[in-house]
C-alpha cells in the first residue's frame, strides 16, 4: 500500500496523460485536437502537454494494483509514453493538413519491472504516424508496434477498462500471439461522416513485448469498417456504432489454444492451434440515456480457423454498464454486468468455457475521476473433452479488487 499511496502522491503533483492502446474510430475522440494553449499546461482529458506553435509533446503514465482474498496483491498495468506531434507540412490536399506523429508506450509489469526475460518487452507501442494534422482519425498511415485493428475491445484504452482483463476470446487468442499490439503498417480513414475504414499488414504473431519478436509485417492482413448508425444531437444522447473485421495470418507455428479464467488468468486447459488462421469479428456498441443516467450495451464476436487441425475457435461477449450517480461530492459509481462465452471444437474433440461476471466502477469524490476502484466477481461454468480441459472443476467463483491511478479521467 505504501507503493500505491507514493504512486497518487506523484500523480497529484505531476499529472500526465495515460495513452489508449492505440486510436480508436469514431469511439473515441482525440482529446488533444483543440487545444490551442501554448507552453506546459494540464487537460484532465488529454494530460501534461507543451505547446509551442504547431509543436505538441505530451505524455503520460497510469498504474492498476490487483488485491483479492486469496493472492498476493500484484500489479496488472504500470504503463508510460510520450507523443511527438511534428509541425504540419506547407502543402495541403482538399484543404487538409498532415503532420508526422511518433508514439511510443512501455508497460513495466511485462518483464517483472525488468526481473524476469528480456528488457525490450516492456514495448506496448512504438511507431512513426503521417496523420491529418487535426485528427488522425480522419486519416493516418503508421509503420512500427500498434494495436492490431481488428477488435473494437482491444482498441479500448487499457487505462479505461470497464474489466479487469478484456473479454476471454480476445485474451485467449493471446496464447497464439494474435492481435494485441502486433508489427507493421496500418491505415485507417473516415470516408465520411459517419463511415470508418481501417487497413494493416501486420505480423500478427506478437512482436516487441514477447520472448521471441516477430517482424515479417506482411505475413497477415486486416480490413475493418465501422458503421455509425446513430449520432447524438441536441435531443437525443443516443450513440450506435457496428464494426465489421476480417483478418488472414499465415504460418503459426507450435502453438496451443488456451483456455483461460476470466479474472485471475488461471490456465484450464489447451489444444494445438497452427498454421493459417482466418478471423472474422462482428461488434455493435449502444449509448444512450435514462434520464440524466448514461448507459451502455455493448458486444463482440470473434470466429477463427486454425487450418492444421482444423480448430474452430468462437466466442465474444455481451455487456450492460448503468451509472448510478456522477456528483463531485459523491463520486461516480457504474455497476456492470457481462456474459463471455469461448468455444474450442474440431472433428474430435470440444470444450466451452462461460463466465458471468458482476461488479462495479467507482471514481473517488474530491479526485477529478483520477483514481477509481473496482471490484470484479466471475462465475466460470466448462464443460468438454478432457484431452482440452486439464482442470476438474467445473464450475468456479473468482473475486478481485483493482485501484487505479490514472493521469486522465476515468469516464
Amino acid at each position: 500500500m505504501k507503493i500505491i499511496f507514493q504512486i497518487a502522491f506523484l500523480l497529484s503533483t505531476f499529472t500526465v496523460y495515460a495513452q489508449q492502446d492505440s486510436i480508436a474510430p469514431i469511439q473515441q475522440k482525440s482529446a488533444n485536437t483543440s487545444d490551442k494553449q501554448t507552453g506546459f499546461h494540464y487537460n484532465p482529458d488529454a494530460g501534461l502537454q507543451y505547446n509551442k506553435r504547431d509543436f505538441q509533446w505530451t505524455t503520460w503514465v497510469f498504474a492498476e494494483r490487483l488485491f483479492s482474498p486469496s493472492q498476493k496483491p500484484s500489479w496488472r498495468r504500470v504503463r508510460q509514453g510520450m507523443e511527438f506531434k511534428f509541425p504540419a507540412y506547407n502543402f495541403h490536399i482538399n484543404g487538409n493538413k498532415f503532420r508526422t506523429a511518433l508514439v511510443y508506450e512501455v508497460d513495466f509489469t511485462d518483464n517483472n519491472f525488468f526481473k524476469d526475460s528480456q528488457r525490450f518487452k516492456i514495448w506496448e507501442n512504438l511507431f512513426v504516424s503521417f496523420q491529418n494534422a487535426k485528427d488522425p482519425n480522419r486519416f493516418r498511415i503508421l509503420f512500427g508496434e500498434n494495436t492490431s485493428i481488428l477488435s473494437r475491445e482491444d482498441n479500448l484504452s487499457s487505462g479505461n477498462l470497464p474489466t479487469i482483463n478484456r473479454s476471454l476470446i480476445l485474451e485467449q487468442h493471446g496464447s497464439t500471439n494474435s492481435f494485441g499490439t502486433q508489427w507493421g503498417f496500418q491505415f485507417q480513414s473516415q470516408v465520411s461522416k459517419k463511415t470508418f475504414l481501417q487497413a494493416s499488414l501486420q505480423d500478427n504473431r506478437g512482436s516487441l513485448n514477447q520472448d521471441k519478436p516477430r517482424f515479417q509485417f506482411w505475413n497477415g492482413i486486416a480490413l475493418k469498417i465501422t458503421q455509425s448508425i446513430l449520432q447524438p444531437s441536441n435531443s437525443n444522447n443516443h450513440k450506435l456504432n457496428i464494426g465489421l473485421a476480417i483478418d488472414d495470418t499465415r504460418n503459426i507455428k507450435d502453438k496451443s489454444f488456451a483456455l483461460a479464467s476470466g479474472i485471475y488468468n488461471n490456465f484450464l486447459g489447451s489444444t494445438p492451434a497452427t498454421g493459417n488462421k482466418l478471423t472474422f469479428e462482428n461488434n455493435a456498441d449502444y449509448t444512450n440515456t435514462i434520464g440524466k443516467h448514461f448507459y451502455t450495451l455493448d458486444y463482440e464476436a470473434i470466429y477463427s480457423n486454425y487450418s492444421d487441425q482444423k480448430l474452430d475457435v468462437a466466442g465474444g461477449y455481451g455487456q450492460l454498464q448503468f451509472q448510478v450517480f456522477d456528483k463531485k461530492k459523491f463520486g461516480d459509481l457504474v455497476p456492470f454486468a457481462r456474459y463471455d462465452l469461448v468455444k474450442l471444437s474440431n472433428s474430435s474433440v470440444s470444450a466451452t468455457e462461460q463466465a458471468i461476471k458482476l461488479g462495479i466502477n467507482y471514481n473517488l469524490p474530491f479526485t477529478n475521476k483520477l483514481v477509481n476502484f473496482h471490484l470484479e466477481y466471475a462465475h466460470h461454468l466448462l464443460n468438454g473433452s478432457p484431452t482440452i480441459l486439464t482442470t476438474t472443476d467445473k464450475s468456479f467463483d473468482e473475486f478481485r479488487l483493482e485501484l487505479r491511478i490514472n493521469a486522465t479521467r476515468y469516464l
